[in-house]
């Protein structure tokens, strides 16, 4: 993180933006902050100058924020990333601005300095990750096109036959094999190709009229050293693929239309070093497949937590998306639990922010490992909340994972004498099962776990509720 940041507030409420400013001088956010009071304006800035977070009002006198949004990028060459605020909303509106590309969502009713900064210290370093992930896949790009360009462009021998057979040119890059080309220009191709004299059928191949404009493709040959090694040793031939063409005075179309006159000139040969293409090609196999690594765990960090490891808000509403139609598809059974540590807030008050980090940390460790199945996803919603997706569940498995993390939680025995119902730190969750339908909403769904959240605070914590309709 920068000592400094640049920061760009869009919002028309004049008393907002100085809320912000003095929610972030509170919490000793060391940041430059810049205003704008519409939509037009803020792009005008955002045109002129690098931000490092933006924060966007929902709804502007000249554009709402999902409008915004949609243009930001046009503009925007340096990505910064988006916060939206807004004094209205649910969880509806959350999923759409989180797809158009919003780091997060805050509420301006309930916006505190601590959420506020956490909000975009968390929103920077997805961007830096994202950053990352498109300087991978450049270079990825890059080092391809580099690496096609040398398979392409390799030393080939090239060398043309007059109608005797015999070497009229050849190139500088049979050197190689510790021949000068002008000692060859004369010879036959034997005396540089490993080949049989009386090898007739190979040589015409190569060589004669017979075939047409092209003689032969990709023939697997030997070229020959000229000397031996410096060991003494009579040096192994290289296998190359060899191409050869006929050369005549008239276009290749022409060549075998019986009324057309033409004349054979010759053959033009190129020969590839097969090894030579082998080792390239496993070099950039190699460095694909770092790159490809590379650009894999920077991904899997933009879609994780920074604090417990676990998946973040933002692939939390990519993945439930995708799990959500799959099970509409299936008509499958999908459960969702709700989260939260009873009495956080006294925690942090009692041990301090440092200490309520680690206990977020143990707690998201005994989470993680409840999820067996590949499908399942423990997730931090916000704060002290956690949510899982489980797909294929029924509610009395899902009720049954969530008293057992309840105890696993609680076996924990992390001290918290201010919580409400214990003398150690304990966790409250909320289940909700639905058979998914065509028409079913997952944001229903989310609403009605985070009612049988409620019901179970409201019931003395420590427990878990399972939603039923009333």
């Amino acid at each position: 993180m920068k000592e400094s940041l640049q920061i760009l507030i869009i919002d028309d409420d004049e008393t907002d933006r100085m809320n912000v400013q003095n929610l972030l001088e509170k919490e000793g956010l060391k940041a430059k902050v810049h205003e704008a009071s519409d939509y037009s304006s803020g792009m005008e800035k955002i045109r002129a100058h690098k931000f490092d977070c933006v924060l966007i009002d929902y709804k502007l006198p000249d554009a709402t924020g999902v409008e915004i949004l949609e243009r930001l990028r046009d503009v925007d060459r340096y990505n910064a990333p988006l916060i939206l605020l807004t004094g209205m909303g649910g969880e509806q509106l959350v999923a759409e601005v989180m797809k158009k590309g919003a780091a997060d969502y805050l509420s301006k009713s309930r916006l505190n300095g601590k959420h506020l900064v956490k909000s975009i210290k968390n929103a920077i370093q997805i961007g830096s990750f994202e950053q990352k992930v498109r300087s991978a896949e450049y270079a990825l790009a890059e080092s391809e096109k580099s690496y096609r360009t040398i398979v392409e462009t390799v030393s080939d021998v090239i060398f043309r036959l007059g109608i005797d057979q015999k070497i009229e040119f050849i190139n500088p890059a049979i050197r190689f094999f510790g021949y000068e080309p002008q000692d060859l220009v004369g010879q036959s191709i034997e005396t540089f190709i490993d080949l049989d004299p009386n090898d007739q059928d190979i040589i015409s191949k190569i060589a004669t009229r017979e075939v047409g404009p092209m003689s032969t493709c990709n023939l697997e040959v030997n070229l020959k050293f000229a000397r031996e090694s410096v060991l003494g040793e009579k040096a192994k031939p290289i296998p190359v693929l060899l191409d050869a063409f006929g050369l005549w005075d008239v276009s290749a179309e022409q060549v075998f239309k019986n009324h057309a006159e033409n004349n054979f000139q010759g053959t033009l040969c190129i020969a590839r070093n097969i090894m030579e293409i082998k080792a390239v090609e496993e070099e950039l196999l190699v460095t694909q497949n770092r790159l490809m690594e590379a650009v894999e765990n920077l991904k899997k960090l933009s879609t994780m937590d920074g604090l417990t490891e676990i998946a973040n808000r933002r692939y939390f509403d990519e993945y439930s998306e995708k799990e959500w139609k799959r099970a509409q598809r299936d008509k499958n059974p999908f459960s969702v639990i709700m989260i939260d540590l009873d009495s956080f807030k006294p925690y942090n008050d009692t041990y301090g922010h440092q200490q309520g980090d680690a206990c977020l940390k143990k707690v998201a460790g005994v989470i993680k490992g409840a999820m067996k199945r590949p499908a399942d996803l423990a997730a931090r919603y916000g704060g002290e909340e956690f949510v899982l997706i489980l797909p294929d569940t029924d509610e009395d498995g899902a009720l049954k994972l969530a008293k057992k993390l309840r105890q696993e939680v609680e076996s924990l025995k992390i001290e918290h004498k201010n919580n409400v119902c214990e003398k150690w730190v304990t966790v409250s969750l909320g289940v909700a099962t639905d058979v998914v339908k065509k028409g079913n909403s997952f944001a229903d769904l989310l609403a009605k776990a985070d009612k049988a959240l409620y019901k179970a605070k409201e019931s003395g914590r420590n427990r878990a509720s399972l939603f039923k309709e009333a």
